[in-house]
């Protein structure tokens, strides 16, 4: 006795063959059927006692057959799919995320100051070799967040700067552009200073600011003061300063059109000159001296310094007292 073996019957859901399959069938068929007996008739006029089914109705019914075959097969397999209900409305693909689509977030700027890379920019004869250069994750991104970059921040006592020029920001070098961002705390001043190299385009991003400039001798100051999303131009090598009159900090961002604008402070580099020539361009006074000039000196405001004296009475600010033996008459 031949041992049981136990069948699994899986059930299948199927859903109905469609009308128009089934009518395509029934049209193939008839249409087969015509087709052979006409060739059939034919061939019977023209070979009255040949018994053997000519090849032209071999071929006929081969096509046939294969053309049954693969209708079937396709008809199996739209029974066989998964059907949605009739009136059902067929379940939506999950939306995309936006995260999908963006790059991935990566260390931005690390060689920033790099000299060997800022080297090797400098010596590249064309643009290619400089994007090929720049082939590290980040490396075209710059963060105004990261003062930590040697040579991007510059601090005084009423807020800071922070700068992308070709030091900071290598990706720069080439492209003729450089930009800096300032802060300035309530009555801070951006003392007077020039950008040997650029022409600069200053515009509030918050606050007001008040500048002024100078472009050349011969020619008077131009002040203005700036409200939101304003902005000016100071033209390369004009003297300029920035101003907030208000008690609230104010952001300016300045762009450059020199990836290395330069930046020398009017006063700082003014009295580090020769001691005679100092007093011979401040009216020829004869009181200072070497060391009355170290003392004015170490007092002048640094890069952003507290100014204006009615800005400091309204914010309540206290101010250093004034020194009486900086400019004395002969």
């Amino acid at each position: 006795m031949q041992p049981t073996i136990p069948i699994s019957i899986i059930s299948i859901k199927t859903s109905p063959l469609p009308i128009s399959l089934v009518r395509f069938l029934i049209f193939l068929f008839s249409l087969s059927i015509k087709g052979f007996l006409f060739l059939h008739q034919e061939d019977k006029q023209q070979n009255p006692h040949n018994t053997l089914v000519p090849l032209s109705i071999e071929l006929l019914l081969f096509n046939m057959r294969s053309a049954i075959a693969s209708t079937i097969l396709l008809a199996a397999a739209s029974i066989a799919a998964p059907s949605v209900p009739r009136g059902a409305t067929p379940p939506a693909p999950a939306p995309a995320q936006l995260g999908d689509f963006l790059p991935p977030v990566v260390p931005v700027n690390t060689r920033g100051a790099n000299k060997d890379l800022i080297s090797s920019l400098l010596l590249a004869p064309t643009q290619q070799e400089r994007v090929r250069l720049l082939n590290q994750p980040g490396d075209y991104v710059f963060d105004f967040n990261n003062r930590d970059i040697p040579g991007s921040e510059s601090e005084g006592n009423g807020g800071f700067t922070v700068s992308a020029t070709a030091r900071t920001f290598p990706a720069l070098i080439g492209n003729g552009g450089a930009m800096t961002v300032g802060f300035l705390g309530p009555c801070g001043m951006n003392t007077a200073h020039v950008h040997n190299r650029a022409t600069e385009f200053n515009i509030v991003v918050k606050g007001r600011l008040v500048t002024n400039f100078v472009v050349e001798n011969g020619l008077p100051p131009i002040a203005n003061t700036l409200s939101l999303y304003q902005m000016t131009v100071f033209p390369q090598g004009a003297i300029h300063q920035e101003f907030n009159p208000d008690c609230d900090e104010t952001v300016f961002v300045a762009g450059f059109n020199n990836a290395d604008p330069g930046v020398e402070q009017v006063a700082q580099a003014f009295f580090s000159l020769n001691p005679a020539v100092v007093g011979a361009t401040l009216g020829g006074i004869t009181t200072l001296n070497g060391q009355d000039i170290e003392s004015f000196r170490e007092h002048i405001p640094a890069n952003v310094a507290q100014g204006i004296d009615t800005c400091l009475k309204k914010c309540g600010i206290k101010r250093n007292a004034k020194r009486s033996d900086f400019f004395l008459s002969k």
